[in-house]
Formats: C-alpha cells, sequence, structure tokens
C-alpha cells in the first residue's frame, strides 16, 4: 500500500471536510426550516414573510407610505437626491451580527431585505448557516440593490453600509453602496423628536412616536452568542426570536418613515405638535422652501401667543429676510427686541437693515449700543459664552456706524 504524499492528504481532508459540511448544513436545513419555515435558495438559508400594507402600525399604516412624495423625505433626510424617489422602489435593509464593534472580525450573519411586492412588505432574511456562505448572501443583496431606486436603514450609514462593503471586499467583490442614495431613519428622526425621545433607539421611537410596545425580544448583547451557539453545536433556542428582531425592526423603520414623511409633508392635516412644527418648518427654511417654511412659523405665532418662543420669532424673521421682504424682517426684530430685550441677535438683524437698507445710521448705532450694554449685563450674570461671542461684531459694527455719522 503506498504512502499518501502532503498533497494527496490535504486533498483528502478538504473532501472529508466538504462532506461534513453538506451533511452538517443538510441537517440544519430540516431544523431550519421546521422552526422558521424558510428554504435554501441563492446559497444561503431565506426565510420571506409578508405584511399587509392595510395594517396598522400605531398612527400609521405602510402603504401611506406610497403618498410621500419624494421631495418630502429629500426634505426630512436633507438630501435632495431624494426628491423623485418612489417610495414603492425603495429597499429597506438591517443586519444582526456577531458584534457591534464593527471591522474585520465582525461578521452579518443575517441580512434583512424589506420591499413593496404585490400589495404587501416583502422581508426576506437571509441567513448564514456557516460563514463560508457570506458570499451567497453578498451576491443576493446585490441583486436586490439592481432593483431599488434607494436604501432605506436604521443607523445603517453608521454601521449596516460599512460593515456589508468591509465584507465584501473580504470576499473579494465589489458593492457599490454609493450609487444608490440612502435615506437613514434615524437621523431623520432624531431632527423631529431628540427632545422628545432624547434617547432615540428603534425601540424607543416605537414606544413614543408609534405608540406600540413589542412584546419579550431578544436583547441586542445576546444575539452574538445564540449565533455562535447555532454555527458551534447546531443549537437553536432564540434564534427564532433574532429572526422576528430583524422583521420587526424592518417593519417598525418602514413604519416610521412614513409617519415622519407625511409629518413634514402636510404638518397642519397630521396635527403635529408646536415642536413638530417647528422642528418641520427650519427643515423646510434649510431646503430652501421659503414659502413653506414662513406659513409655518406665521400660523406657530398666530395661533398661541402662551407657547411661542424666541427661536420662532427670529425663524419667521430670517425668512422674510431671505425673502428679501425686509421690512417684514424688520418688524419682526422690533417685536423680538421688545419681548427679549437681553438678546443681542435681533438688535444685529435690526441695525443691518437700518445701516444697509434704510439708511439711518443714527438709530442703527442705537440698536448696537442698546445690546452692547444687554452683553455687558450679561457678561455680569455669567451668561452663556455663544451668546457672548456677539460682541467683538457688535464693537466693530459701532466703530464703523460712528465713522458714518
Amino acid at each position: 500500500m503506498s504512502k499518501l504524499g502532503l498533497k494527496e492528504k490535504l486533498r483528502d481532508f478538504d473532501q472529508m471536510q466538504s462532506r461534513v459540511r453538506a451533511a452538517r448544513v443538510a441537517t440544519s436545513n430540516d431544523v431550519l426550516e421546521r422552526l422558521l419555515g424558510g428554504e435554501e435558495r441563492e446559497g444561503c438559508f431565506v426565510v420571506e414573510r409578508r405584511f399587509a400594507l392595510h395594517e396598522a402600525h400605531g398612527p400609521i399604516r405602510l402603504a401611506q407610505l406610497f403618498e410621500v412624495s419624494g421631495a418630502a423625505l429629500g426634505i426630512a433626510a436633507k438630501d435632495a437626491s431624494l426628491q423623485q424617489l418612489q417610495s414603492r422602489h425603495t429597499l429597506f435593509i438591517d443586519i444582526e451580527t456577531t458584534g457591534l464593534a464593527g471591522g474585520a472580525g465582525t461578521l452579518a450573519f443575517l441580512l434583512g431585505l424589506g420591499s413593496f411586492e404585490d400589495e404587501h412588505f416583502i422581508v426576506r432574511q437571509y441567513f448564514l448557516r456557516q460563514p463560508h456562505e457570506e458570499a451567497a448572501m453578498l451576491t443576493a443583496l446585490q441583486r436586490h440593490m439592481s432593483q431599488a431606486q434607494a436604501l432605506v436603514s436604521f443607523n445603517g450609514k453608521s454601521f449596516d453600509i460599512p460593515l456589508l462593503a468591509s465584507r465584501a471586499i473580504l470576499n473579494r467583490m465589489r458593492i457599490d453602496f454609493s450609487l444608490l442614495p440612502h435615506l437613514d431613519v434615524l437621523h431623520a428622526s432624531r431632527r423631529l423628536w431628540k427632545e422628545r425621545v432624547p434617547d432615540c433607539s428603534l425601540g424607543n421611537l416605537e414606544t413614543h412616536i408609534l405608540g406600540k410596545t413589542r412584546g419579550e425580544d431578544v436583547p441586542g448583547y445576546m444575539i452574538p452568542q445564540i449565533y455562535f451557539d447555532f454555527v458551534r453545536t447546531g443549537k437553536t433556542d432564540q434564534l427564532a426570536e433574532i429572526f422576528a428582531h430583524n422583521r420587526q425592526d424592518l417593519v417598525t423603520t418602514a413604519a416610521l418613515l412614513a409617519y415622519l414623511g407625511h409629518l413634514v409633508q402636510s404638518p397642519f392635516k397630521w396635527q403635529a405638535s408646536r415642536e413638530e412644527l417647528r422642528k418641520v418648518g427650519r427643515l423646510y427654511r434649510e431646503a430652501g422652501e421659503l414659502d413653506a417654511s414662513t406659513a409655518l412659523f406665521e400660523n406657530l405665532l398666530a395661533t398661541d401667543e402662551a407657547s411661542r418662543q424666541r427661536e420662532d420669532d427670529l425663524a419667521l424673521g430670517f425668512c422674510y429676510k431671505s425673502q428679501r421682504r425686509y421690512e417684514d424682517a424688520s418688524l419682526v426684530w422690533e417685536r423680538v427686541i421688545e419681548r427679549y430685550a437681553f438678546h443681542p441677535l435681533p438688535f444685529i438683524e435690526l441695525a443691518k437693515y437700518l445701516e444697509h437698507r434704510a439708511k439711518d445710521y443714527a438709530r442703527a448705532l442705537e440698536m448696537v449700543q442698546r445690546a452692547l450694554r444687554a452683553l455687558n449685563m450679561m457678561e455680569g450674570l455669567r451668561a452663556s459664552p455663544e451668546v457672548l461671542v456677539y460682541k467683538k461684531d457688535l464693537q466693530r459694527r459701532e466703530v464703523r456706524l460712528q465713522k458714518k455719522l
């Protein structure tokens, strides 16, 4: 009997490993099919669920996302590339990983993708029974991305997409995520609700904005260990809970997007709170939608005198200024000075108007000097540095105006 060389031994070992791997996958398929109801597809295990679009998720139905224009979503996301987006063609993405640190050692073992098809929101979950199936999962992601107009995630810009991009590189694949606009619902939610919900986690937003409370949910810190136990021993305890958690995250992300989209598109129709109206008005102004922003702040200031804030008046004044309605803006600055005599900004804006538009240098100088007196008093009261930064501007303006008189 001839002795095998090293090359032949390695080949036999490889073949044995392949047989062991195939047997393990076949066994896990049977277990997973019974547990999760999925099937082998595209080189990994896939679970698919359909959600009716008319089903209520707190105050919103997923079907109502189709009523939101790309323009409104672009304003909410502060991303002009979303202007022409049709929400039916978005791809929602959420991953479960072997750790939160990211980097080359972190694996996305469950890829959840949500899309609208045949009047349903369909969630497809690609699961790695073994890490070597990762390339197949990434290939499936590429295919889904090629059929979408935009990506939607929750914190995906900071976590999901960078991790998947690094995994693609390690698999010698190229997935160009920059080809699709990416709407991160976390960032849009923070712009509207960070005061109301300081910790804008998806679970907190689900509870405080959508008014929904999840049942028993697998804690995030346990998810990596549950997967490691499955890979090493075939143990499936709580595996179904990870899939349910991932599905619910995708559905909640879609519901939140529909809700905040409507809030931005039709804030009065959706009975937005004063704080939400204030935030939407600022978003419109930052997007250059000055007529809409002006209308919002005019409404805010006309409805409830007791709840008005200095920032509302200032925002309206800047809207008028951007619209070149300088006289209207000057009336706002005067009103703010009467109500909030110790803030320098309205003095500065009124002084600008008086100097450059009305050419009333004496009155402009009066405004500057009143502001400086107010700042001197505030310095004695240890006012915040952000207010005191106006002092140098006012001093320069005072010198210039004195030369003009």
